[in-house]
């Protein structure tokens, strides 16, 4: 009975995937003809700069409004470890900035 009543509490309980977290946003584009220049020159850059980043539509995350096509990265452990990612991405000639996020479970990344 105590294991069961266990798992109910378990089930209950908001779990850690289900927290906002930290992502750094470093392009927003039109969903329908997303600039394939941007998209090269930002992600290049980033990955230069030992930054991982991903291309991904604002859809699959709760917390970003609908309707961009991204170069996204995260989640992060913290907002400090994101600011401290978009300060080397400034380095590397990339601007971007932070939004709490998460990715909503069961949408497919592009």
């Amino acid at each position: 009975m105590l294991k069961a009543l266990l798992a109910v509490v378990a089930l209950a309980a908001p779990a850690q995937a289900q927290e906002l977290r930290p992502y750094n946003i470093y392009a927003s584009l039109d969903p329908d003809a997303p600039d394939q220049a941007v998209l090269r020159r930002v992600q290049g850059a980033l990955t230069r700069c030992g930054i991982s980043n991903e291309q991904d539509s604002s859809m699959a995350y709760v917390g970003l409004r609908e309707g961009f096509y991204l170069v996204v990265s995260g989640p992060h452990a913290s907002a400090s470890v994101a600011a401290a990612e978009l300060a080397r991405a400034k380095g590397c000639g990339v601007e971007g900035y932070t939004r709490l996020a998460r990715r909503r479970p069961g949408v497919m990344e592009d």
